[in-house]
C-alpha cells in the first residue's frame, strides 16, 4: 500500500492505493503518528484506489476508529470498491464507520 496526505486546516484527507496488508503495519502506524501528532478534526480515508485488503488491516481500521473517536475525531471512509466493498459490507463495518 502507497498512501498520500493532504491537510487542509484541522481536515485531513489520505489517499490509499494498491494492496492493504499485514506488512504495511508500519505504514499505517505513520498515519496513526498524523492523528496523535496534529489537532485533526476529521479524517477521511479515500480507499477509491485500494483493490484488497486483508483481516489484520480491518483491525487496524478499528484501532483507528477507537483513538479518533477518544480525540473527538470524525473518521470517513471514502469511495471502497470491489473486494474492499464487499469486505467492509459482509464484515458490516458500514454500522461502525461512515462509509460514503
Amino acid at each position: 500500500m502507497e498512501y498520500s496526505v493532504a491537510s487542509s486546516n484541522s481536515i485531513t484527507s489520505i489517499k490509499l492505493t494498491g494492496q492493504f496488508t499485514f506488512s504495511d503495519t508500519h505504514k499505517f502506524k505513520n498515519i496513526l503518528d498524523l492523528l496523535y501528532e496534529n489537532r485533526i478534526k476529521a479524517m477521511t480515508l479515500d480507499f477509491s484506489d485500494v483493490t484488497f485488503i486483508d483481516s489484520s488491516c480491518m483491525g487496524m481500521l478499528l484501532l483507528l476508529r477507537d483513538e479518533c473517536m477518544a480525540r473527538n475525531t470524525e473518521l470517513n471512509i471514502q469511495s471502497p470498491q470491489g473486494q474492499v466493498e464487499k469486505i467492509f459490507h459482509i464484515s458490516k463495518f458500514h454500522q461502525l464507520f461512515s462509509i460514503n
